[in-house]
């Protein structure tokens, strides 16, 4: 019994240990130190013009990224410029986002003009790639008027402030931003690095992702803060005077927020120079995944139709579908589908820049093509529409950037094909009235028929697959089964001639 005790005894021990081990393995695993999981990189892509469509997209990007916790929001951009009232609400969006938002101008040759710099502008940290280029912000009416010179003053004044509001915010060099505005000033990636205008010039996504790592951003203060030291507290003063910030004669310092260390920033927090809800990120993008967020249908849809090429097809389409409609009264669809047409195209103009005068001789050329139909000039009308046609698209667009114009080789095409249908037309006019009339009185003249009664000189002739009751033009007598042709009507008789 004692041995059969002591065994169990032993059991005992052994189950204890074991079980030990068991609940205090899971314990010595979570003891040791885990590496903490890196936040995404939200991508979001911009190309073309910028409109509601791209609004509505940043928008989702940035509540999208907000709830994916993401080291920052990249918003990779190409863009000739857009709406200034969807820009205002994506730089208000990017502003107000809980966590940083860079602006990236890429790939190689892209551009980030108008609106598009104002966006730049608006993020917390400006990039660009080599060979890219940004500015030329100046407003100009999108709505397919010219604005007066009272209009085009309040436009640019509001232009100018709002570019110094943004780069004041992030310390930006505000005298480009306001030249942009004024003066349509543009720059390189290289001259904006140097003077203040961007941050980092990246080759690649990846390159950006190294070089924002460990950078500080501040969002919800401006990134400068102006300190007069005439109003600066001892505390203050001295904390400023042991950083080497503030020098015996300054009367303002200018403090970068993002480089400053935590002592400072908690001493300017207490003298009240930063906002208490001010928010501090140390970006941590190197080695980060980067998710890309795209377009949905709708919003790729409703972008795809500010493009001056679509908006320009769209319009084209539409005319030419209701000018069907009216030459063949009826149809019904093709007057449905150019309405469509026509409005889709007419919405994407609201944030195109065009000319008044030459959507107004778009549709002059076509009013004269019309006319061409109902009158006729012999080519004239049509030569002279096609001509209003041609000069009409190259004027439409009113701006000099390239990424806004409609391409040179689709106006051609347009124009070209429309001069092909209008030549094919007249040419069929043209043989239709040089052609014998084939239809009522006329029709039956020249027509040859059978006598199918002895004519003497009157009788009955088979014609046009009808009886007919004939005379003989002449008055002589024709023997049954006569070739005969018809020479004229005489009411419901018709006069003949034996065939030659």
């Amino acid at each position: 019994m004692k041995k059969i005790k002591k065994i169990m005894s032993r059991a005992r021990f052994v189950f204890m240990v074991l079980w030990l081990v068991a609940l205090l393995a899971p314990l010595a695993v979570n003891s040791e130190p885990q590496r903490a999981a890196v936040n995404p990189v939200v991508e979001l892509d911009i190309k073309g013009v910028i409109g509601h469509a791209t609004m509505n997209y940043v928008k989702r990007g940035v509540r999208y990224a907000e709830r994916k916790h993401a080291a920052c929001l990249l918003i990779v951009i190409d863009t000739p410029g857009g709406m200034m009232e969807s820009m205002k609400d994506i730089a208000t969006s990017m502003i107000n986002a809980k966590l940083p938002v860079v602006v990236y101008v890429y790939p190689n040759g892209s551009t980030a003009t108008s609106a598009g710099f104002f966006i730049m502008m608006a993020s917390d940290v400006a990039a660009m790639a080599p060979d890219t280029s940004a500015g030329s912000a100046h407003p100009v009416d999108g709505g397919g008027g010219q604005m007066d010179d009272v209009m085009k003053e309040k436009v640019t004044n509001y232009a100018i402030k709002y570019m110094e509001q943004l780069t004041e915010r992030r310390g930006r060099n505000k005298e480009i931003g306001k030249g942009s505005v004024l003066n349509s000033i543009s720059v390189t990636a290289d001259e904006a690095l140097k003077k203040n205008v961007i941050e980092i010039i990246a080759s690649s996504v990846g390159d950006l992702l190294e070089k924002l790592d460990g950078r500080t951003v501040v969002k919800g203060a401006p990134r400068i803060a102006v300190i007069p030291l005439a109003n600066a507290g001892d505390a203050l003063l001295n904390a400023l005077r042991d950083r080497g910030l503030a020098k015996d004669g300054d009367k303002n310092i200018r403090v970068d927020l993002e480089k400053a260390d935590a002592g400072l920033i908690g001493i300017l927090r207490k003298s009240g120079v930063v906002k208490r809800e001010a928010l501090r990120f140390t970006l941590k993008t190197k080695g980060a995944p980067v998710e890309k967020l795209p377009m949905s249908f709708r919003e790729k849809f409703f972008h795809m139709i500010g493009h001056p090429n679509i908006a320009y097809i769209l319009m084209m389409l539409g005319v030419y579908a209701l000018i069907f409609e009216v030459t063949h009264p009826g149809a019904v669809a093709p007057g449905v589908i150019g309405v469509i047409c026509l409005v889709i195209a007419f919405t994407a103009f609201q944030v195109i820049p065009i000319n008044t005068m030459g959507l107004v001789m778009i549709f002059c050329a076509f009013v004269m093509f019309i006319l061409e139909i109902k009158i006729v000039s012999h080519g004239l009308l049509s030569a002279g529409g096609v001509a209003l046609m041609l000069f009409g698209s190259l004027m439409l667009v009113d701006s000099s950037d390239p990424g806004m114009k409609i391409d040179l080789w689709l106006i051609l095409s347009v124009t070209g094909t429309t001069a092909f249908m209008i030549v094919v037309a007249l040419a069929a006019v043209i043989r239709t009235h040089k052609g014998r009339v084939t239809t009522g009185a006329q029709g039956m003249i020249g027509l040859k028929g059978k006598a199918i009664t002895p004519l003497d000189p009157e009788g009955k002739v088979f014609v046009h697959g009808e009886i007919w009751n004939a005379r003989m033009e002449s008055g002589e007598a024709a023997a049954e089964g006569s070739r005969l042709e018809v020479v004229a009507l005489d009411g419901l008789n018709v006069v003949v001639r034996p065939v030659k």
